[in-house]
């Protein structure tokens, strides 16, 4: 499955958890309602999903913040970055879910997008080919 296909597909899924969650279509919030974070995060996801600039992300080490969506837990991940200019480093956080955390340990390489706009506003969404 590619990049889209599994973003369409988490996209679906974050659909349904915010209908499940109280958040209707059109952004109207129940009990659920996302916090502003959650609400900025997914706006970058979508715009690195568009726009996003191919690069590769090692792990360097990976903590967890302590914030839970519905399902999901929020881990800041600190990573060297090669392929968007010269190598760096930057600390992203990401959702994960428990059973996609083992693949996400230190020293693994993840295929990435970065934000055009802001090398340090990454996505890692798969193991690095």
């Amino acid at each position: 499955m590619g990049f889209m296909d599994k973003f369409k597909d988490q996209m679906a899924q974050g659909q349904e958890l915010a209908k499940q969650a109280g958040v209707d279509a059109g952004g109207v919030a129940g009990a659920g309602m996302p916090t502003q974070a959650q609400a900025d995060y997914a706006q970058l996801a979508n715009k690195i999903a568009a726009r996003g600039i191919p690069c590769k992300a090692t792990i360097n080490s990976i903590t967890p913040t302590g914030v839970v969506d519905v399902v999901n837990k929020e881990y800041a991940i600190a990573v060297t970055v090669e392929g968007n200019g010269e190598t760096y480093d930057a600390t992203i956080n990401q959702y994960l879910t428990d059973e996609a955390l083992p693949s996400y340990q230190p020293g693994v390489a993840f295929d990435a997008k970065a934000d055009p706009d802001d090398r340090n506003g990454l996505l890692l969404f798969g193991l690095a080919a």
